[in-house]
């Protein structure tokens, strides 16, 4: 056997002894077998039905230039129906994260994939007014909720602990890489057949993505909660660590997303071209998703939160907002890369380091967190969207740099106080 060998082998055998102390059951210990073995195939399914569930977010304000005047309703009509799916995620996503726990991740990632796939086909067939397509994306946007906290939770039981860093960013990369493609294919899509037939690409990738969770020996991410999971109780310092988590997720969602919102407006703005500012939009969207992937497979390196990992990266990204203030051409290319690169890499880590500090009960704690992360990319594009219209760019820039410093600043007081919680 050689050197290498040997290093796999003795980080199994840590990674199996420290679940087998965390968790002494029967249960337990499937779990721990299951997360050596668990097949690509199925990490990749996942990955899918996240872009699936979350797509409606997307279609929603996206297609808005075709559904408005086919439905008689204007902007904001549009950014209710997203507000709708993603406020319903933000306040399902934590006793929703409870029940997974309960449940196990097998049960309700299926769930949330027909849910998904029946809600966005209403949508298309049935969507005749702004009333009936806001009521659906209210209970598009929970299935989404599940969804998303299922996969940490089936990535917490299935994935090794020594590959969970690069798994949770591929899980976070599924999203901006359904946007970018969204964005290529979706026109052509909805000039040919019209925005109704949009909603079907969701549908299919549901439906991939179900086929790819059906495969022999899926048994196991199922059955009952571990021992001590979603009876909801916890200590003070706990639930003071997970509210700090959330205020981090929201400031640092609300910086992110603005970005990804209004970075080509605000490049037009500038005086980059159209066309260009598409561009550096979707080059940005590469960057964000090899810088996902590469901090996801440099934290499986490392042991322990990363938090500190996390704040430097969004003070990163604070820094390049500061950049976008001059409102140039030149700026916004300089910007690109940081703002991107590290501004938008973060979500990865981030929901690892959750995961690592809360292994006992994943879905509950995620559900949380996530709670904080779409209250942000709600709010953070609409008030940028405000200042923008009633101000300048330059002074929602600032603004989206104060919020990305917050971020920074209630991640380092997330690190702090799990910090204590550890010691006491």
């Amino acid at each position: 056997m050689g050197e290498r060998e040997r290093t796999r082998v003795v980080e199994e055998s840590e990674s199996v002894a420290h679940r087998r102390r965390t968790y002494p059951d029967p249960v337990g210990e499937a779990v721990v077998a299951a997360q050596v073995e668990a097949p690509g195939r199925d990490l990749v399914a996942v990955c899918l039905g996240i872009a699936a569930t979350i797509s409606p977010g997307f279609m929603l304000g996206s297609l808005y230039v075709e559904m408005g005047p086919d439905l008689g309703f204007g902007e904001a009509t549009s950014g209710a129906l997203v507000a709708a799916f993603f406020g319903a995620s933000a306040v399902l996503s934590a006793p929703l994260g409870r029940w997974v726990d309960r449940r196990g991740p097998a049960f309700t990632l299926r769930v949330a994939l027909v849910g998904s796939a029946v809600l966005q086909a209403a949508i298309g067939v049935l969507g005749r007014s702004a009333l009936l397509i806001g009521l659906l994306a209210l209970v598009a946007g929970t299935a989404n909720a599940l969804c998303q906290v299922s996969a940490n939770v089936w990535i917490a039981r299935n994935v090794s602990a020594r590959r969970q860093g690069f798994a949770f960013a591929a899980k976070q990369s599924s999203m901006p890489a359904a946007s970018l493609v969204a964005g290529l294919a979706l026109p052509v899509l909805v000039a040919r057949f019209g925005w109704r037939w949009a909603f079907a690409a969701g549908v299919v990738l549901a439906a991939v993505a179900l086929v790819g969770l059906a495969g022999p020996g899926d048994e196991r991410n199922a059955g009952p909660a571990r021992s001590g999971e979603g009876d909801g109780r916890a200590s003070r310092s706990d639930r003071a660590a997970l509210l700090s988590l959330a205020a981090a997720a929201a400031f640092s969602s609300g910086a992110a997303v603005t970005l990804g919102s209004f970075y080509v407006n605000s490049a037009v703005h500038a005086g980059v071209a159209d066309g260009s500012a598409g561009v550096l939009l979707a080059v940005g969207s590469v960057v964000s998703i090899a810088s996902r992937l590469v901090a996801g497979a440099w934290a499986d390196r490392r042991r322990g939160a990363l938090l500190g990992l996390v704040a430097v990266m969004l003070a990163l990204g604070a820094a390049s907002y500061l950049v976008l203030m001059f409102d140039t051409p030149w700026a916004h290319v300089a910007a690109l890369p940081l703002a991107f690169g590290a501004g938008w890499a973060w979500p990865g880590v981030f929901n690892l380091s959750v995961v690592r500090a809360h292994p006992d009960q994943p879905g509950r704690a995620t559900g949380i967190t996530q709670s904080g992360t779409y209250v942000g990319a709600t709010s953070g594009p609409l008030l940028f969207g405000i200042l923008a219209e009633r101000w300048t760019y330059t002074g929602a820039w600032l603004v989206a740099a104060l919020i990305g410093a917050a971020a920074a600043v209630a991640v380092l007081n997330a690190r702090r106080v799990l910090g204590a919680r550890t010691r006491s």
